[in-house]
Formats: C-alpha cells, sequence, structure tokens
C-alpha cells in the first residue's frame, strides 16, 4: 500500500466516523429535544391543573351560579377572581359554556389570541401516541376527573392546554399556554448543548483521524510485510515449479533422445543454437519478448519427442535407410506433434506447448516446399520450426553419429548458406551468419569433448582386448590385422567398414 492510497484510506475512514458522529449528535439532540419537550409539556399542564384547582375550588366557596349574563352580580364577581390568577409564559383563563361551546369569559396575559368555542379546540397527546380528539368529548369521558391535557393549535401556534370540567357551572375551565414561550428556556439550553456537542463531534472527530491513522499506518505496514513474505513465498514456489517444468520437460526429451546414438549433448546444443537465433531475430518480432524466448529454447528440446515411437531397427540403423525406411522416420514429426496435441488439448491454452507442437510437427519443412510432413513452404511454416530447422540441421552436420564423421563449421557454414531460400527462411540463415562464431564455439567445445571422452574409450577398449605382441615391428600384415580386429570389438559400423575396404 503506497502513501497515495494509504491517506486515501485516511480519509474515508475519518470522513465515516465524522458522519457517523453527526448522525449519533443529530440523533441524540432529537431525542433530548423530544424528550425535554414532552417532559415540559407534562410540567406545564401539571402546574396548569394546579391552577385550574385552585380556581375552581375559589368558585365552588363562592357559589356562584348566573355568571351566563354579563351585568349580574356572580358574573362581575367571577371576573374579578378570575384576575387575581396569572398563567406565566403568555397563558391565559378561558371558560367555555359545555352545552353551547361559546366563550363566557377569559382572562389573558400576554397573547391576543383566543379560541371563540370549545368545539374548535383539537386536543393533541404530548407522546403523539395517541389520536387527537376534541376537548369537548376529553373532558366529557373523564368519569372521575373530567379533565384532560394536551396540545393545541390555534392561528399556526402550539400551546399547552389543560381543561377541567365545573359540574355546578356546566362550564368547562381550560388554561393555555404557548409552547415556545413555556420552553424558552429549554430551548436557550438546547442550543448551548448544541455549540458543546459540535465542539466534541470536532474534537472526536480529530481523535477518530488520529487513531485511524496509527491504524491504517500499521495494517498498510502489516499488509506490506505479509506482502513481501507472500512474494517471496510465490516468486520462489513459481522457480521451483519451473526448475520442475524444465526438468520434466527435458528429461521427457532426453527419453526419446536416449534411444539414439547420440553423445547425449544435442538437447543443450539445439537449446543453445535456437536461443541465440531467437534473440537475435527479436530485433525484427516484437511478440519475441524474455519469456517467448525461454520458451522456444525449452521447446526446441522436444523437437525429436517423436523418435519414441520410431523402430530400433531403423532408428539405430547404421547405414543409410531404405525408401520405405525413410518413410517411417519420417513419421516421428506427426508423432511427436499428435503427442504434444493431446497434451495441448489437456492443458488447454497454452504458449509453451502451443510452440512445442509446432516445432514438433514442422521443423524437417523446407522453405521451397519439399520437405515434410505437410510440404509447407515459406511463411506458411511456423518462424519457431524454421528456426529450430536451422540449429537442427548445423548441429546434425557438425556431430559425429555412428553412420558419419562430424563435418567442421565451415563446412556446415557453405551447406546452410548454399540452402538459404531453399532450404531455410533467408532471414534465418542471416541471424546464423551474424552469430557463427558463437555456432563454432558450442560446436568445438562439444566435438573437443567427444573427441576426449572417444579416445579414452578407445584406449580403455585397445588395453583390454590387444597385448603388445599384436603390433610387433616390421610386421605390416599382423599388426594391420589387430587394428581390424580391435575396430570390430568398437560399435562404430562405418567406419569398420571403411577401413576394411
Amino acid at each position: 500500500m503506497n502513501n497515495s492510497s494509504r491517506w486515501l484510506w485516511v480519509v474515508l475512514i475519518s470522513t465515516v466516523q465524522l458522519v457517523l458522529l453527526l448522525a449519533a449528535v443529530v440523533a441524540l439532540f432529537v431525542w433530548l429535544k423530544d424528550s425535554a419537550e414532552r417532559t415540559l409539556g407534562q410540567q406545564t399542564c401539571r402546574t396548569n391543573f394546579t391552577t385550574i384547582k385552585n380556581l375552581s375550588d375559589s368558585i365552588e366557596a363562592l357559589e356562584l351560579r348566573d355568571i351566563r349574563r354579563t351585568d349580574s352580580p356572580d358574573s362581575e364577581q367571577l371576573r374579578s377572581l378570575l384576575s387575581q390568577f396569572n398563567v406565566s409564559n403568555g397563558g391565559r383563563i378561558d371558560l367555555f359554556d359545555f352545552g353551547s361551546g361559546h366563550c363566557l369569559l377569559g382572562i389573558e396575559s400576554k397573547h391576543e389570541n383566543r379560541f371563540q368555542n370549545l368545539s374548535d379546540i383539537q386536543l393533541q397527546p404530548l407522546d403523539l401516541k395517541s389520536k387527537t380528539r376534541p376537548l369537548r368529548e376529553a373532558v366529557s369521558n373523564k368519569t372521575k376527573l373530567r379533565s384532560a391535557f394536551g396540545k393545541v393549535e390555534l392561528d399556526q401556534q402550539i400551546y399547552y392546554a389543560s381543561a377541567k370540567f365545573l359540574p355546578s357551572l356546566n362550564a368547562v375551565i381550560v388554561v393555555t399556554q404557548q409552547q415556545s414561550l413555556a420552553s424558552l428556556e429549554l430551548m436557550h439550553s438546547i442550543s448551548r448543548f448544541r455549540y458543546y456537542a459540535f465542539a466534541g463531534t470536532l474534537l472526536l472527530g480529530l481523535i477518530g483521524v488520529c487513531l485511524t491513522t496509527s491504524f491504517v499506518t500499521r495494517v498498510s505496514d502489516t499488509v506490506v510485510s505479509m506482502n513481501d513474505g507472500m512474494e517471496k513465498i510465490v516468486c520462489k514456489g513459481a522457480r521451483e515449479l519451473m526448475k520442475s517444468k524444465n526438468a520434466v520437460i527435458f528429461g521427457l526429451a532426453k527419453l526419446a533422445e536416449s534411444r539414439d546414438n547420440d553423445t547425449g549433448e544435442h538437447l543443450e546444443r539445439i537449446r543453445a543454437y535456437v536461443t541465440i537465433l531467437v534473440t537475435d531475430l527479436a530485433d525484427f518480432h516484437e511478440e519475441f519478448d524474455q519469456e517467448f524466448i525461454h520458451n522456444i529454447g525449452l521447446a526446441s528440446s522436444l523437437h525429436d519427442i517423436g523418435k519414441v515411437g520410431i523402430p530400433d531397427s531403423i532408428l539405430l540403423k547404421p547405414g543409410r535407410l531404405t525408401s520405405q525406411e525413410r518413410q517411417i522416420m519420417e513419421m516421428h514429426t506427426l508423432i511427436g506433434g499428435e503427442c504434444l496435441d493431446a497434451i495441448h488439448a489437456r492443458l488447454g491454452e497454452n504458449d509453451f506447448m502451443h510452440i512445442a507442437r509446432q516445432i514438433a510437427y514442422y521443423h524437417h519443412e523446407r522453405w521451397d516446399g519439399t520437405g515434410y510432413p505437410h510440404s509447407l513452404k515459406e511463411t506458411e511454416i511456423p518462424l519457431v520450426a524454421r528456426i529450430t530447422a536451422v540449429a537442427d540441421v548445423y548441429d546434425a552436420l557438425t556431430s559425429k553419429r555412428p553412420y558419419k564423421i562430424a563435418m567442421s563449421h565451415q563446412e556446415a557454414k557453405d551447406i546452410i548458406a548454399a540452402g538459404k531460400a531453399k532450404h531455410f527462411d533467408p532471414q534465418v540463415v542471416e541471424a546464423f551468419l551474424r552469430h557463427e562464431d558463437e555456432f563454432q564455439r558450442i560446436a568445438r567445445e562439444q566435438q573437443d569433448v567427444s573427441d576426449e571422452d572417444a579416445t579414452s574409450s578407445f584406449q580403455r577398449l585397445a588395453q583390454s582386448v590387444c597385448q603388445p605382441d599384436d603390433f610387433p615391428e616390421n610386421d605390416l600384415d599382423k599388426s594391420f590385422s589387430s587394428i581390424q580386429s580391435l575396430i570390430t570389438k568398437i560399435d562404430v559400423p562405418v567406419v569398420a567398414h571403411t577401413v576394411s575396404s
């Protein structure tokens, strides 16, 4: 995790934290406001009930009856009594006739709004859990106290209302108090709490950012450490897997090659030659990256895998093959190609196996179309097969076989140059000529090893089958007879035939 992504995570997590904190503060603020308003409403209504009770007790003590005529003594006395009661925070007291609903009289404190009829008053519960209902219905359903409280709305203003039915007067006393004025102190307290909550949220957000930065940094370092460790493990595993794959492929190629009388180094030389050629041609082919170069070098080892299906009598024959034997020998390209086709089908899409099967099928095709097995010509032949063809022919010419001696580098070079645009792709031949010194060095190193091994083997065999007396001085016939006997015991039939002739 780089620094930019690390800070991106810090900003993202910090933003989420801040949003959650703000949401929590807002939810807490709303809950506190609702709870405080409900508590305030209940407290206000209880206070108003106390006022109503005191007023009703005073009315009962005065035994007032004729209050509906405005000029009666009882009405004047009641009005004087109501003026003695004061409701705080803009409250008022109204006396309504229960029968008609008309307002008999009212004492206002600070507001001019007033209810004209008892039927207009709709009572809302403080907790909003019950349904709104008319105030007249609320007080008439109370069997004992015949009282009610809640919230009412008048001219888009909310009021706390407390009401009580007075049976002696057949009237209802209603005390109302404006919510905004009653909760003025509460709103002031909530505003102060809002500032404190905002400051606390910022502080918590800052602490959260610090903790998040520390956490993300630690996690990032841990992830980087784990990724490095896993990358090393994966790389090690990939290297081991690649080594195992290379070993298995090379072992498979060796299995086929072991049935031929070769020095055992043919596959290594083919791989080296092909790698030199394809590296040179990479300047002309963009698809020749390092992986491709590695794959074609390894795949070239499987070019003669089809020889496992050729009988020993033909594969190991020291002399020239007959026409029928030659046809059977040429079948090794089809056997090898079909074998790799089956592996390719089982593996699915695989670049290495695709290259390997092209080489196995077509490395004996010729540029002029006279090759086998399908007589392809020029660019119809896959490029990997055209490259392998030059490497294979050069190695065959410069290597010693039971049926021939090794040619010199110059002889092999002349043959390949003469086969340009006939047997070989001209571009591949040009690459060969640019690197002929490297080809010669590899061929010479192998030839030196082969000669040393052959000389050592010949000396050990000569010492085991011959005695010093077998080569007497001044006796040419006996010495020649001893050499012929020795050559017969060495499994080099063509050479033996040459010497004897």
